[in-house]
């Protein structure tokens, strides 16, 4: 199955380098922008032979074109602990084997950084693997999200922002107001089986990832649903947060499909 997806920026970016993005850069692009006076635009292989000919004070006239540009293209992925809860770590290896891909397809420059007590850069989904296999309860709760702002762009990027986001929201809004001047997609990354697949009538056994603590819970109806009601209100919460920072969240629960990223970037 192709795993590639088609993405899109909204709006047009500021870039140097030819690329497959609308950008404000005028050039020898493909996309017209606007007829202007051969005065303002001396070039003669641009000439607009009608708009000369039937203009009345016989003014000749060029037409003005937008080049498309490069995009830096940047993943973030969350490295805490709560990240290898179910089978959020090989979600975690779709996502980034699919958007390398897609960016490679694109042909614009992309990155990966995990988040960790430092902020590391991955190379290859091998790398990504080494560093989830290290992770310990306790040992990390992605404090990089301060070390974020150096590594990224002078100009707009694309960044993708991989997590649970099992944060607090301190450490929430800092990273969202460092990446606010970026076109961000919070992809959230949960399992049905952290809030819905609970057995009634038994004693669960209940870790916090992020701490190692663990809890015995006696699971009753009332719970179970009270264990889904938080995650229906932390769903919430966290729409309201993406939009004030003018981002739409993706929903990654349980599976990846890149067909899905397509639709998403199709409906923006």
């Amino acid at each position: 199955m192709n795993q590639t997806f088609d993405y899109k920026t909204t709006g047009l970016i500021s870039g140097l380098m030819l690329g497959s993005h609308k950008s404000r850069q005028r050039g020898t692009g493909s996309d017209f922008y606007k007829k202007s006076l051969f005065l303002d635009e001396p070039d003669t292989s641009r000439l607009d032979l009608n708009a000369s000919l039937t203009d009345p004070f016989e003014s000749l006239h060029v037409k003005s074109y937008r080049q498309r540009s490069k995009i830096d293209v940047i993943l973030l992925i969350d490295g805490s602990s709560s990240m290898l809860y179910g089978e959020k770590a090989t979600l975690m290896h779709h996502v980034y084997e699919s958007t390398k891909a897609s960016v490679e397809a694109a042909n614009d420059r992309f990155s990966c950084y995990l988040l960790k007590e430092k902020l590391i850069k991955l190379d290859d989904a091998d790398a990504l693997t080494t560093e989830l296999t290290n992770l310990q309860p306790e040992s990390n709760q992605a404090e990089a999200t301060q070390q974020v702002f150096p590594i990224l762009p002078g100009k707009p990027a694309l960044v993708f922002l991989v997590s649970d986001f099992h944060w607090p929201e301190t450490q929430l809004q800092s990273l969202l107001t460092v990446l606010s001047a970026h076109l961000v997609v919070p992809m959230v990354l949960w399992q049905s089986k952290e809030f819905l697949d609970f057995p009634l009538w038994r004693f669960v056994e209940l870790t916090d990832l992020e701490t190692g603590a663990s809890s015995l819970v006696f699971i009753t109806r009332d719970q179970k649903q009270k264990i889904q009601q938080q995650y229906d209100d932390r769903k919430t919460y966290l729409t309201q947060q993406f939009r004030r920072f003018n981002q739409h969240p993706f929903w990654l629960i349980d599976h990846y499909d890149a067909r899905q990223m397509s639709r998403y970037f199709s409906m923006q």
